[in-house]
């Protein structure tokens, strides 16, 4: 008789281990969730409030505090170019609210490219549009096992028009690279030539960027 009501009980026992076994697997999902939401969700959270602006750049809002740009250029003293950076904020210790990082790329008519870091600021004020405000941008490369050292290092000025960035290259250009648009050595580069190239970043993709240093190598 025992074994026959201990058989009876083991599906009612049977049905508790299953059910335990569901809430405890439901647990540790919503826990990995939270776990996830908090990874991916922090980040954007810090950003949302020390540096609100970052989800308003190019005068528009977007989910992703940063924002890719693209544009020409073009130096009397050694050609032609096409630029591509991303930035977004730079938190942390020794950083303002207001200072940028990211990546980007440069090519030349002449068919080379150079990966690019980098590193900034933009003018602070109240609110989140940055129409009108000054930026301070300085494009470097960022591989120097190919070229021995960080060039070309690049700076440019300007100021916010939404929704692009209009910028002046404070005669970098000519003093990063020579006249046949090659990286100049000390020797070659132009200290006394103080042309200011124009170059105005757009909103937009890699791809644009791509398409454009095609253009250059046809022209």
């Amino acid at each position: 008789m025992a074994i026959v009501e201990a058989a009876m009980n083991k599906p009612e026992d049977l049905s508790r281990s299953l059910l335990s076994a569901r809430r405890t697997g439901r647990k540790l999902l919503l826990m990995l969730g939270s776990l996830a939401v908090l990874a991916f969700g922090l980040p954007f959270a810090v950003d949302a409030v020390i540096a609100p602006w970052a989800f308003f750049m190019g005068g528009h809002f977007h989910l992703n505090p940063k924002w890719t740009g693209w544009g020409r250029m073009h130096s009397n003293t050694s050609g032609d170019y096409a630029i591509y950076i991303t930035i977004a904020p730079s938190l942390g210790r020794g950083h303002s609210s207001t200072d940028i990082a990211g990546q980007g790329a440069l090519c030349t008519q002449g068919g080379d490219k150079y990966s690019l870091s980098v590193a900034g600021s933009l003018e602070k004020g109240s609110g989140v549009d940055l129409q009108g405000r000054t930026a301070t941008i300085y494009p470097h490369n960022y591989n120097p096992r190919r070229t021995g050292h960080n060039d070309p290092s690049l700076e440019f000025r300007g100021r916010w028009n939404n929704p692009d960035l209009v910028l002046e290259d404070e005669g970098s250009i000519s003093r990063a690279f020579d006249s046949n648009g090659g990286l100049a050595k000390s020797n070659q580069a132009h200290p006394r030539i103080q042309e200011k190239v124009s170059l105005t970043l757009q909103e937009g993709s890699s791809s644009d960027f791509e398409a454009a240093c095609a253009a250059l190598k046809r022209d």
